[in-house]
């Protein structure tokens, strides 16, 4: 009697663990699917983060308000908000793994989908913003953490999230024409 017990115990109490240790789920894109799957993509800046509770406040969601320097797909104007689950409100703060972090002053790219709701979400959670930054060395603004793409062998390479910074980088003026290659196909 007292083994069934403990282990009908042990056993949810290893599941719990094991869920709560389990790697996200977030299928890798190439930058052509992230293309394909996006409404649209924009080169722009962070300008405004404002985070606020759902209706039932059992959620926090932020929108980013970015000034649009360029839009590589879709209709866009001169500024869109893009809404991400998770946020801070007062002391309360609601993690999402794999949503993109936003930081003011920020520039980048940003590949984008519609939700039905009307509102702005990012496509690919963290692969869908590439954050912009002056080389040193050349002085031009590269793209940083580019997706690698698909290898020789016609495979998509995986890279986790966290390294995607050191993955790949290009000139943004290169990954601009790429993008917009794979938008007229």
């Amino acid at each position: 009697m007292k083994l069934r017990t403990f282990s009908h115990l042990l056993i949810p109490c290893i599941l719990l663990f094991a869920w709560n240790q389990a790697p996200s789920q977030v299928l890798t894109m190439s930058t052509k699917e992230l293309v394909d799957e996006s409404s649209a993509i924009v080169v722009g800046t962070c300008k405004e983060k404002k985070s606020f509770w759902s209706e039932k406040r059992d959620k926090i969601f932020t929108e980013v308000t970015l000034r649009v320097d360029q839009s590589l797909k879709g209709e866009v104007g001169p500024q869109t908000v893009v809404t991400i689950p998770g946020g801070r409100v007062g002391n309360t703060i609601y993690e999402v793994s794999d949503m993109p972090m936003f930081v003011d002053g920020e520039e980048m790219v940003l590949f984008l989908w519609q939700h039905p709701s009307g509102k702005n979400l990012v496509t690919g959670a963290t692969q869908g913003k590439l954050t912009i930054e002056v080389d040193k060395k050349t002085g031009k603004k590269v793209v940083r953490g580019v997706p690698t793409g698909i290898d020789g062998a016609g495979k998509l390479q995986k890279v986790a999230p966290e390294q995607r910074q050191a993955a790949k980088e290009i000139f943004l003026d290169d990954f601009v024409k790429e993008v917009r290659g794979y938008v007229k196909k």
